[in-house]
Order: C-alpha cells, then sequence, then structure tokens
C-alpha cells in the first residue's frame, strides 16, 4: 500500500498497481467498517472487484501504476460508497451478459447486484467507477454514466 489516510467517516489509499491491491482495498473495508456494519461483506467483494477490473483493463496494472480506493460510510445505517479511480484504459466497462464458461466477465454483474447504483466516468486523468450501497438496494447503472464496455 502506497499511502493510507482516515479522515472522518472515510478512508483513503493509492495502492499499487499490482494483484495484492484487490487484498489491500478488502482490508481497507474492514479497517472502516468492521465485520458488523451491515453492508461490510458486499463492500468488500465490490472492492475487490473494482481494483481488480482497473488492474486489469486499464494503464494501472502497468509496472508503475496504482489506483485511488476512497470508501466511505454515510450517517444512514447500511449506506456505503466506494470510488476507485485508474489511470484509464481503451474502454470504459459496461455491464454484459458473461460467457457460461469464462472465468472472467461477471464483475460488473455482480456489482449491479449488490449496489443501489453504480457508474463510470472517464476524464483526461482516467476514470472513476464509483457505486453506492444501500440495505435497501436495487441494482441500477446511472443512465446518464452507462459505461461502454464489460470491465472484468
Amino acid at each position: 500500500m502506497t499511502c493510507r489516510t482516515r479522515i472522518g467517516s472515510g478512508i483513503y489509499a493509492e495502492l499499487d498497481g499490482t494483484p495484492d491491491a484487490a487484498r489491500e482495498a478488502r482490508t481497507l473495508v474492514s479497517a472502516l467498517l468492521g465485520d458488523g456494519h451491515p453492508s461490510a461483506h458486499d463492500a468488500a467483494l465490490i472492492v475487490s472487484e473494482l481494483v481488480s477490473n482497473a488492474i486489469t483493463h486499464s494503464r494501472s496494472g502497468q509496472p508503475g501504476g496504482t489506483v485511488l480506493v476512497a470508501i466511505e460510510a454515510a450517517a444512514q445505517p447500511g449506506e456505503v460508497r466506494i470510488e476507485v479511480r485508474d489511470a484509464g484504459g481503451p474502454r470504459a466497462p459496461v455491464l454484459t451478459a458473461a460467457d457460461p464458461g469464462s472465468e472472467h466477465g461477471r464483475g460488473l454483474a455482480i456489482i449491479s447486484a449488490l449496489a443501489a447504483e453504480w457508474a463510470s466516468e472517464t476524464s483526461q486523468a482516467g476514470r472513476a467507477t464509483w457505486c453506492r450501497l444501500s440495505t435497501g438496494r436495487g441494482g441500477n447503472v446511472t443512465a446518464a454514466r452507462v459505461p461502454d464496455r464489460e470491465a472484468g
């Protein structure tokens, strides 16, 4: 882990763009939410998927690359916002049906099923993919920001 900061109800970290980053991101979720939080397990799974996708499908996974992870717990019980920023890649993520025999292609389907909403936004600096978890979840892609391609 390159850098980790805790501010108020959130935790922020810059992680090396290596496969270990997914585990480190789950550790951040655990440190912030603990096991008793109603969204802790879903948040750990989602942050792992987002970080893995960022490393696999963006320049963040190249030597020297990093991903930025932000996890914020809201005042409402069960509400969590997760954002992963990467260095960008050739395509934006989009929810698609995975090939039944493939080991890949289900990450965004998992996120969509567990999160109340999610989106991916591209800028000159790269891409930010975020989601909001709520105990009253209803998995939606934010309509104004429908991504282009499955990222993992």
